[in-house]
C-alpha cells in the first residue's frame, strides 16, 4: 500500500510540473554552439566587430544584480534572428547566460563603426540602441571597445560597453 501511495504521488508531481510548464509563455533562450562561434570568433580575415569580448551588466532586471559574461561575435549565419548581421554569443556558464546562449544581436549601418544593437536582457526582449566600435582610449588599440552606452531597457542604461579580450 505504501509503494502505491508514493507511486501515485509521483505522477501527481509529474502531471503537476507538466501543466505549470505547459502554463508558462516564456520562450526558451536561442543556443547555438559556444565553442564554435568562439572559435571563429577569433578566425583570421573576420570582420572588424567579430572578436572575443568581454561584457559588464550594470543592471540585468530579472536577476537583480550586475553581470560579467564574455561573448564570441560572429556572423549571423545560424539560422536564429533574421535581420541580425553579427551574434553575441556567450562562452561561459555564469548567473544569466550559459554558454551557447545568444545574447547580443548587431545589425550593420551605412558606417562599418556603428551598429543598430538588441542586448537580450530577457529571453523575449531587450536594451537597444546604437553600437559604435571604437578605440580603447586606456591601450590604445582601435576597435578593441564596443561602446553599448546607447542601448536603454525601460528607460535604464544598461553598460557602458564591450572590451575586446583577445585582440589577435
Amino acid at each position: 500500500m505504501k509503494h502505491l501511495r508514493i507511486i501515485a504521488s509521483t505522477l501527481l508531481l509529474v502531471v503537476m510540473t507538466a501543466a505549470i510548464a505547459a502554463a508558462c509563455d516564456c520562450d526558451e533562450p536561442v543556443v547555438v554552439d559556444g565553442l564554435e562561434a568562439y572559435t571563429r570568433s577569433l578566425r583570421d580575415g573576420r570582420d572588424a566587430v567579430e572578436g572575443f569580448w568581454g561584457i559588464y551588466l550594470e543592471w540585468q532586471p530579472e536577476k537583480g544584480a550586475a553581470r560579467s559574461f564574455r561573448l564570441a561575435i560572429v556572423k549571423n549565419d545560424y539560422d536564429v534572428y533574421p535581420g541580425a548581421d553579427y551574434i553575441g554569443v556567450a562562452t561561459c556558464d555564469k548567473p544569466g547566460c550559459v554558454r551557447g546562449e545568444v545574447k547580443l544581436l548587431l545589425t550593420a549601418t551605412d558606417a562599418p563603426d556603428r551598429f543598430e544593437a538588441t542586448l537580450l536582457v530577457t529571453d523575449t526582449d531587450g536594451a537597444k540602441g546604437t553600437a559604435y566600435l571604437k578605440l580603447h582610449e586606456e591601450t590604445g588599440r582601435e576597435n578593441s571597445l564596443l561602446d553599448l552606452s546607447d542601448l536603454k531597457y525601460q528607460d535604464k542604461e544598461m553598460s557602458k560597453g564591450m572590451l575586446r579580450i583577445i585582440n589577435g
